[in-house]
């Protein structure tokens, strides 16, 4: 019998969002934000597509269609407005509920008046939103995110002519997808973080799309706003009055500006990519591929943030027939093997995809299904299926090549895409606060040992010539503090100095590899393990101090690669030539078993001490040092000790997670209990990994490779404490 954790109260994934968007709401007038949400084209003498932290893109450098759609919105305007659409929302009761039925149809006549006079106006113009219709809804969706409850939308915009019986975020072949969710509260500070669970659900399913919509009405106030949640936090619309004629013709100007929208790209979605096949460059100029997405390596799933995500994809070989890639990790042959032994001996092996790489998006939960694993059976507080990308859906998307401006890798070692040709894609939205330090990294130290082979970088484009980020947005970047604060919308506390502007920044490598929780054996792992901290070692001696080492971030290669530059350490000391000899001893020499990757948290050594820093941490809070962890702790200044623990907690998740640690074993509650506590609080890490490195173990409780595994997690984690007692004491002298 399977054994599930508990799902988690939709009130965690609320939590969540608070910290995610405190400091960051903001709010636009009606035209600046409807030009934002518009179709556009970029103005052939408006072409500077690098971006730099001190200069955003501008609604200035483009050509907009609702500009020049003015009778258009007037002759909407005067349809809808003379419907006296605000009888609709009359209602004498205050629940929430009482206004569904008003909202709904006033949104659809809005709609209706916007589409009536576009279709007019230009009869053959191809709409994207053509069959929106709006319908009260108040039901769990299909399908939610990570272990939490199932979402219940109040009004669901979807493309049906009548009220689906099913929606999911991402929907199989057949099924009906959420377009434009909608939330009635009379709190904007409470709708808005539901929302937010919304907006977190659609970038799920459509993780690389510039911004999630969803609008709001606040009943108590009569308020309905558009509710742009994007990368860097949340734009909104002014408050708008839907019983106010002025403000009607606001919305209409809003729902036109959607209205505009041709096709998907319009719409803020990648044109390149659908998340199952993806159409990048190759060297020669207008060179490009059409590849298929073969798995999974790595998402996080946020609202705000660098929402980083990274899949390996093959060239195809037309000369060759490849196998078909079934799997998001493909585990090794002998996992193979001992998956099918459980299966004929009826014993349980647990490894399945969320098993293996549990989202830390709900992490504010982890506690609680640490303590109720042991506990846990198959009882499901709802039905509904964690978000995954549908293929079927996916595959609908047509993909077409969009010819970035590449930055290719400059050195001696030229790298090349081609036919049957493996690499990594790793997309992350780069906060433009300070420098982009990634690419210049792996530039740096491209085809190191332990370090991935890069090929080139680009600022991703949605469209020909619609660049995607967030700046459109938000408040230009050039306005002093007082012009700034126009914008706030003070909804919360801690507001920041500026706004988050971010671009979704695509990095391609070779070296395609699978998760460290794959490995088939121990001394797999081991050597996986060590190659990866060469490869750290490496960065440090360019200067360069990896800070984000996690499970995510270390690969083993699909088969034994080689480096372009061995491993060694110029004009060595003692303690160097110690590690010199060690390599030479276990024959480390240009074949690499693993690679570090995911460099877009470090900091460069050069020029990082040019300023003063009063206690910058980052990482991965699973993998994180308690040091890390510790809030007291303000002035502490993330060292390589602190990546050298991370690399600790890395080995030991790869043991509890690997699928074979559970193999042959009869009671897993132990195991999963495990799994939980070490994506859980700092305190449940703790002990489990006290209980990991120091209780007797069994292979018939524990697992024959967790039993293998305890004396070097042991001999290790001692190593670290007595490092750390002398690292500290040198660190505070």
């Amino acid at each position: 019998m399977a054994l599930t954790s508990p799902k988690s109260p939709q009130n965690d994934l609320i939590d969540l969002m608070r910290p995610e968007l405190e400091g960051q709401t903001w709010t636009l007038p009606t035209d600046m934000l409807a030009r934002g949400l518009s179709a556009k084209q970029r103005k052939p003498d408006a072409d500077p597509r690098k971006l730099e932290s001190e200069h955003s893109d501008r609604l200035e450098y483009y050509n907009i269609d609702i500009d020049k759609l003015e009778p258009v919105i007037e002759k909407a305007s005067h349809h809808f407005v003379n419907s006296n659409p605000a009888l609709l929302l009359a209602s004498d009761e205050p629940v929430e509920r009482a206004f569904y039925p008003g909202l709904c149809n006033f949104l659809n006549g809005c709609v209706n008046s916007c589409a009536t006079a576009l279709r007019h106006h230009e009869p053959n113009r191809p709409v994207f939103l053509q069959r929106l219709k709006f319908f009260t809804w108040h039901k769990s969706t299909k399908d939610g995110i990570d272990e939490a409850e199932p979402l219940k939308p109040d009004l669901a915009g979807s493309f049906c002519d009548e009220a689906p019986s099913e929606l999911y975020w991402s929907p199989p072949s057949g099924g009906t997808q959420m377009k434009i969710p909608v939330e009635v509260k009379s709190s904007w500070s409470d709708l808005v973080l539901q929302a937010g669970t919304y907006a977190r659900s659609l970038f799920s399913a459509a993780p690389l799309r510039q911004y999630a919509l969803v609008l709001g009405y606040n009943q108590k106030d009569r308020d309905f706003r558009f509710l742009v949640f994007h990368r860097g936090g949340l734009t909104a619309s002014k408050p708008l009055k839907l019983e106010d004629v002025n403000d009607r013709e606001d919305v209409v100007r809003l729902f036109m500006s959607i209205f505009t929208w041709k096709d998907r790209g319009d719409a803020g979605f990648p044109r390149w990519y659908n998340e199952n096949q993806a159409c990048p460059p190759g060297r020669q100029d207008g060179e490009h591929f059409l590849v298929n997405i073969e798995r999974l390596l790595h998402h996080s799933t946020c609202v705000r943030g660098r929402s980083t995500r990274v899949f390996g994809f093959k060239i195809p070989d037309t000369t060759k027939k490849d196998p078909p890639i079934t799997e998001t990790v493909q585990c090794s042959r002998r996992i193979q093997e001992n998956v099918e032994k459980a299966k004929s001996q009826g014993t349980g092996l647990l490894g399945s995809q969320s098993q293996l790489h549990p989202s830390s998006g709900t992490r504010s939960s982890r506690s609680k299904q640490a303590k109720s694993a042991s506990n846990s059976s198959n009882s499901l507080i709802d039905k509904a299926e964690p978000i995954a990308i549908s293929p079927e859906y996916a595959a609908g998307e047509s993909v077409k090549y969009i010819p970035p401006t590449v930055d290719w890798h400059p050195s001696q070692y030229p790298l090349v895409l081609g036919p049957g040709v493996s690499a990594i894609l790793k997309s992350s939205w780069v906060s433009l606060f300070g420098a982009v330090i990634e690419p210049k990294v792996r530039g740096d130290c491209s085809g190191m040992f332990g370090l991935p082979k890069h090929v080139y970088s680009f600022w991703a484009y949605h469209t020909d010539t619609c660049i995607t980020t967030n700046h459109l947005f938000l408040p230009p970047s050039d306005l002093d503090t007082e012009a700034m604060e126009e914008y706030r919308w003070h909804l919360y506390e801690n507001d920041t100095e500026r706004p988050d502007y971010r671009a979704l920044l695509i990095q391609v490598m070779q070296d395609a590899g699978s998760s460290l929780v794959s490995a088939p054996d121990l001394q797999s792992l081991i050597t996986a393990i060590t190659h990866a901290h060469i490869g750290y070692y490496n960065m440090i001696q360019r200067s360069y101090q990896h800070r984000d080492v996690s499970i995510w971030n270390i690969l083993t290669p699909n088969q034994l690669s080689e480096c372009d530059i061995a491993f060694t350490i110029d004009q060595p000391n003692t303690v160097q030539k110690e590690i010199l000899q060690l390599c030479k001893d276990l024959s480390i020499k240009k074949q690499h078993a693993a690679i570090l990757i995911d460099a877009d948290m470090a900091i460069d050594w050069n020029t990082y001490f040019d300023k003063a820093h009063g206690g910058t941490k980052s990482g991965t809070e699973a993998f994180m040092s308690r040091w890390l962890l510790n809030p007291a702790l303000t002035d502490h200044i993330h060292s390589p000790l602190d990546d050298y623990w991370s690399f600790y907690f890395v080995a030991q998740w790869a043991c509890v997670f690997n699928p074979l640690s559970s193999y042959g074993v009869k009671d897993a509650a132990l195991i999963l209990y495990w799994r939980a506590s070490l994506d859980g609080s700092r305190k449940d890490r703790d002990t489990a990994t006290t209980d990991i490195t120091k209780d007797p173990m069994s292979a018939n409780k524990h697992g024959e490779f967790l039993q293998q595994a305890q004396p070097f997690l042991e001999a290790w984690i001692d190593s670290l404490y007595f490092l750390g007692i002398h690292g500290l004491t040198r660190q505070r002298a």
